[in-house]
């Protein structure tokens, strides 16, 4: 019988992999209560919260050998969830020191670390001429792996840093089935629900954290979708998302209205994943139960673990299993029982909504919008004294972005090409626009924005303004306009604005007009 010990534990990933491979766990160390209490209650120990940074090494023995060591730092200020990369890195390098200097003196067979992808070049730098040059020796493997090749119903990249069986860990991929969002998702829906990654066969209402949040109001879904697919600069998702694939990484920080949130279709509208599809979806059995006195909290334990099928399969590489007699996940002899400590109830409704008077709003204009960051977008500024709202352009990429202010002397200049005295279209939408929304200014519109019960009335503004762009750019005679007008006015030659002369055009006119008009 193999021993091994698991730091920053969380609520189990490690463990689970253990029991999945008859390996003992002499010990487990976390500082969360929350997670430390879900890992508790799942494995009946006993383990107490405790500061890994405050341990002395030089006191950490065992009466039996350790084998294995493994662990999860936190990955907080390595994240680009985290303040958009900028967190503290000499903080989170704290972490991987004292892992590592643990690693040291137990000197165990093999040792395996995990953490967000961005840390195996972080890891490098400090390895070769940083804080960790000392421990150089100790780290063999530096890697990236996707946890969706080794079984799990996620494209969940981890970076993977250690001494074991790298090569021997690589060739399972060849035998492990993927698993679907799609068999996650199918598998809870049935009165007797065949876990999709162990197999487990449970009657529906014994399965606890099925019960799915309230439906995404039309603004939450109006900010979802506007992220997802016309984000100013990262790439394009899918929304809902696809269910014929490995689900996209489940995060620790999602909200009901951010570009991480996974969602599906409901029955009459849309919805978040719920606790027990997250928890399925990052590999932890049906029986697994999580310990968060709050939603949130719940889903902030599921997002920050490690999949247990990924570290079943580290685990089995360390056991040096050759992959002819390797037994997948949901062949191991280890049944998780479900708890019989009952899990906190979870407040599903609506939270309570207070919004901050200098909230953000920056949307692109529905058909003006080209991607890699070039769009017409109505935003407004929050640093300035009045929170002034306006229509403007934007160019460039995600290092350079330009911008381009939709003014009067822009209007001037595209006047004779526009020519509105025989494009009647552009004044008639204008007063279209401005008759509708005649009370409209920056100070409205901040006011409907930050109101708890703006009913979309903001996004509907945006996606009127967009149906007469669309009008404009069908009926409008352009046959005079110069050849190169667009690129005189953004100073640069680039594809997408060589293919939509026309809509830039309008864009560039019809915006200044309503900034004049509306926002004065």
């Amino acid at each position: 019988m193999k021993n091994a010990i698991d730091l920053y534990s969380g609520i189990g990933g490690w463990t689970m992999g253990m029991k999945l491979s008859k390996i003992t766990n002499l010990a487990s160390y976390e500082w969360w209560t929350e997670a430390n209490q879900t890992h508790n209650l799942n494995f009946g120990t006993n383990h107490k919260e405790i500061n890994i940074r405050e341990i002395d090494v030089a006191k950490l023995n065992f009466d039996h050998k350790i084998d294995f060591v493994v662990g999860s730092p936190p990955c907080t200020q390595f994240s680009y969830a985290n303040k958009g990369g900028n967190g503290d890195i000499s903080d989170g390098l704290v972490d991987i020191y004292k892992f590592l200097e643990i690693v040291e003196h137990l000197k165990p067979k093999y040792w395996a670390m995990e953490n967000v992808p961005r840390v195996a070049k972080i890891l490098e730098k400090e390895l070769n001429q940083g804080s960790l040059t000392q421990f150089k020796s100790l780290v063999k493997i530096i890697t990236v792996v996707d946890s969706s090749a080794y079984g799990v119903p996620q494209n969940r990249k981890r970076m993977i840093a250690g001494n074991f069986p790298i090569e021997l860990f690589n060739s399972y991929k060849k035998i492990i089935p993927t698993t679907i969002l799609a068999d996650v998702i199918n598998a809870l829906k049935k009165k007797v629900i065949v876990d999709p990654n162990y197999g487990y066969k449970i009657s529906k209402n014994e399965v606890t954290e099925l019960e799915n949040e309230v439906d995404l109001t039309p603004e939450e879904e109006r900010i979802n979708r506007d992220a997802k697919t016309y984000h100013p600069i990262y790439n394009k998702m899918f929304f809902p998302d696809k269910l014929e694939r490995p689900s996209r990484t489940v995060t620790a920080t999602c909200t009901r209205v951010s570009r991480e949130s996974i969602i599906l279709k409901s029955k009459n509208g849309f919805r978040r994943l719920n606790v027990r599809e997250r928890g399925v979806v990052q590999g932890f059995p049906i029986t697994y139960q999580f310990y968060g006195k709050t939603l949130n909290s719940k889903f902030k334990m599921i997002g920050n673990a490690v999949p247990p099928i990924l570290t079943y399969y580290i685990f089995q590489s360390m056991l040096e299993v050759k992959a002819n007699k390797l037994k997948l996940a949901k062949e191991s002899s280890y049944i998780h029982l479900r708890p019989k400590h009952e899990s906190f109830k979870s407040n599903l409704g609506l939270p309570k909504r207070k919004y901050p008077a200098k909230r953000k709003f920056q949307f692109a204009v529905p058909y003006l919008r080209y991607g890699s960051g070039v769009r017409f977008e109505l935003s407004n500024n929050p640093k300035s004294e009045n929170i002034e709202w306006s229509f403007k352009f934007y160019h460039g990429n995600s290092k350079n972005i330009k911008d381009i202010s939709l003014d009067q002397n822009l209007k001037k200049k595209l006047a004779p090409m526009v020519n509105t005295t025989k494009n009647e279209i552009f004044t008639n939408s204008i007063n279209i626009l401005s008759k509708e929304y005649k009370n409209f200014n920056s100070k409205k519109l901040q006011e409907i924005w930050t109101s708890p019960n703006s009913n979309n009335e903001v996004f509907n503004f945006l996606d009127h303004v967009g149906k007469c762009v669309n009008q404009i750019i069908e009926k409008a005679d352009f046959s005079k306009v110069k050849e190169n007008i667009i690129e005189d006015i953004v100073k640069e030659k680039n594809k997408k604005l060589e293919g939509n002369k026309v809509s830039l055009l309008v864009g560039f006119y019809f915006l200044a007009s309503l900034n004049k008009k509306i926002f004065k």
